[in-house]
């Protein structure tokens, strides 16, 4: 237990120091880099807390305690431990070990009191003692709230709330979470490890239900899942545990937690038009204004942590601007230097200090599966490839594949080349296999599958490339390997009429190809939107309306999400004013608005015709200019509808008073 309690005392002083570094620069940070990088960058002062690394410098050597020897990585060990040592080194290395020792022994035996009190010994049960107390605190806490919360809660049952969560998800490019509303908080917050919720506030007069501004509120929510901040605060949280006793990383946590909305609003801005960020700021103010019930010791993400952030968090929203590639580079560059000092930041006060071992990754496979079954199924190896696990590390594909380390269960092309006629190569390959099954197979055109390698010995194999598609491909049975190399000597790109690196690169050039070519296949667009170019499924839009297809709400949301969106919504204006498709529905323009610029969302709402409706007039109106908006509202007045006096005031908002008075609305109120 010394031995562990004086590694955390190295970690947390080397950790202090990385942490003093960063808020030295902090002013300077914030007024340079993005709000994302200053976020981030806290992350080093979490490895100094968790990594001990330590590395011999003129400040670290006048830093440390007592400073021995250093330590060698475990790479480093494991290296070593394959080469012969001399015996005249053995000598030499037991007889400076034993040099260490006795200084060691020196060492402690002076700094120790009487024999009767050991100080050390005291020093780790209090830091025992403080740490049980910390977590117990902090993860009680943590239960204690959730649980009020999740007795009262219930999903929220509006359908426009849910459809407002897929469509931004499916933006984002992830699975929806829970969206649920409780009346034990009074702001948007979310909770949860595993399986994150959302929990929006309930029992709210209908004024503040915030329908109208809901996608920015559900925005800032998912971003703050999908770039999982409850798990990097969770991993501080622990680490600050363990470092009860450091007050400088108290100070860190509250910057910390400040960055972590502030870069968040960063991310959701870039999404939005001027109209949009002025709406995304008087969301802030309307949560200011209520008491948020949610304990700042939680562990939890909500659109308002803290009035007190609220200044600077409004500023940042008039202030912001799109990162530049210099910016990117400068960034980058600071990053790198910030890596080096603070890996020389460390303070070692053990010459014990003993580097943690990271388990490796456990290979579990279904033997039931199809994944499993390919490797001694030349059929299904010649077919589309299938696999249940495929991880690489330190992979580097195209003409010569080098990795690190692989899991692979099933097939894996790796190669996919055209041939106008024979072509002869050579393929060179090694592996270690070190559990289940492993070959680097070739396909010819007419399906007849060779094994170019299976024992990982270093081998030379001379491939006929026939006329036609060849593959090479990985296949393994609950297989883990280490240093793959594959090289192709005499392959040349240019010999081929094409060659792809994987199945996913030729199925999406094929289909770009059809585009090109005038013909779209919807359902192979709608496979491979997340692929394509933007400006591609654009074109593939207007070859598919040209032709009258229809798109329901969410295949509009995808199609818009992932093409050049104002390009996209011109075509679809184009196919409804010469009547070749009808006009897009309420829902699905509602799941567009917040990702179209002002122009192009007016323009839409323009040509829906008698499905313009007030309710969506109302919800799309935060995201068009006062000019937009105004001629959407006359649109809706000259197709025979009225504003009542209540509606009027809902648009009030985003118009002129002026332009709102030709409107007349109708006096006495009617309810709408």
């Amino acid at each position: 237990m010394k031995q562990i309690f004086l590694c955390v005392l190295s970690l947390s002083l080397s950790g202090a120091l990385t942490g003093l570094l960063l808020l030295l620069i902090y002013p300077a940070a914030g007024k340079i880099f993005s709000k994302s990088w200053r976020y981030y960058m806290w992350l080093l002062v979490v490895a100094r807390l968790l990594i001990p690394v330590y590395i011999e410098t003129d400040i670290s050597g006048l830093l440390s305690s007592h400073h021995v020897r250093e330590e060698l990585t475990t790479g480093e060990v494991e290296k070593t431990d394959l080469l012969p040592v001399a015996e005249e080194e053995k000598g030499q290395k037991a007889a400076t070990d034993q040099i260490v020792a006795e200084q060691t022994g020196d060492f402690w035996q002076q700094e120790k009191a009487p024999a009767d009190v050991d100080w050390l010994q005291m020093a780790v049960y209090l830091w025992g003692l403080g740490v049980i107390i910390s977590l117990g605190v902090k993860i009680g806490g943590y239960f204690r709230f959730t649980h009020r919360i999740r007795k009262g809660w219930m999903p929220v049952p509006d359908r426009r709330v849910q459809a407002e969560a897929e469509g931004l998800c499916l933006k984002l490019g992830m699975r929806k979470p829970g969206i649920y509303e409780s009346s034990m908080v009074s702001g948007p917050i979310t909770v949860g490890m595993g399986r994150p919720v959302i929990v929006l506030p309930s029992g709210l007069p209908s004024g503040e239900r915030d329908f109208d501004r809901l996608p920015l509120i559900l925005h800032h929510e998912l971003v703050h899942i999908k770039r999982r901040d409850l798990l990097y605060k969770w991993l501080y949280q622990i680490v600050l545990c363990i470092h009860w006793f450091n007050p400088v990383l108290y100070l860190v946590h509250r910057k910390l937690n400040a960055d972590c909305e502030l870069s968040c609003d960063e991310t959701v801005l870039s999404a939005l038009t001027g109209e949009g960020k002025k709406a995304y700021g008087n969301v802030l103010l309307d949560t200011a204004e209520r008491s948020m019930k949610v304990r700042r010791n939680v562990l939890s993400v909500t659109l308002l942590e803290g009035k007190e952030d609220l200044k600077e968090r409004l500023k940042g929203i008039v202030q912001y601007r799109k990162g530049n590639g210099f910016k990117v580079m400068v960034s980058v560059g600071a990053s790198v230097m910030l890596l080096l000092l603070s890996a020389c930041a460390g303070v070692e006060v053990s010459p014990d200090a003993v580097p943690f071992q990271i388990s490796e990754e456990p290979v579990i496979v279904n033997k039931n599966s199809e994944a499993w079954q390919v490797y001694d199924d030349d059929q299904l190896i010649g077919e589309k490839d299938i696999s249940d696990q495929w991880h690489m590390y330190n992979y580097a594909g195209g003409e010569r594949i080098i990795c690190s380390k692989m899991l692979l269960n099933g097939a894996a092309s790796v190669m996919i080349a055209n041939a106008p006629e024979d072509i002869e190569i050579q393929v060179k390959s090694e592996f270690d296999l070190q559990k289940g099954k492993f070959k680097l197979v070739h396909i010819d055109p007419e399906g007849n599958v060779s094994v170019l390698n299976d024992t990982g010995e270093k081998t030379s194999v001379g491939v006929i490339m026939k006329e036609g598609r060849n593959v090479i491909k990985l296949v393994g049975q609950g297989a883990k390997i280490r240093d793959l190399k594959v090289n192709y000597d005499d392959f040349r790109e240019k010999d081929f009429e094409s060659v792809f690196y994987s199945q996913e690169m030729e199925e999406q050039e094929n289909v770009k190809a059809e585009i090109e070519q005038g013909n779209a296949d919807k359902e192979k667009v709608m496979e491979n939107l997340a692929y394509l170019e933007h400006e591609t499924v654009s074109r593939a839009f207007a070859l598919l309306l040209a032709r009258g297809e229809s798109f329901d709400a969410e295949e509009l949301k995808r199609v818009i999400t992932y093409s050049d969106g104002e390009l996209s919504v011109q075509y679809l204006i184009e196919a409804v004013e010469s009547g070749t498709v009808q006009p897009p529905s309420a829902l699905a323009v509602s799941g567009v608005k917040a990702y179209l610029d002002s122009d192009s969302l007016a323009r839409l709402l323009l040509v829906m015709g008698d499905q313009l409706t007030f309710e969506l007039l109302k919800d799309c109106a935060p995201y068009l200019g006062r000019d937009q908006l105004e001629m959407c509202v006359k649109q809706y007045m000259e197709l025979g509808n009225q504003l009542t006096q209540e509606q009027a005031n809902k648009l009030k908002p985003y118009m002129n008073e002026e332009a709102l008075k030709p409107l007349k609305p109708l006096n006495p109120l009617k309810s709408d």
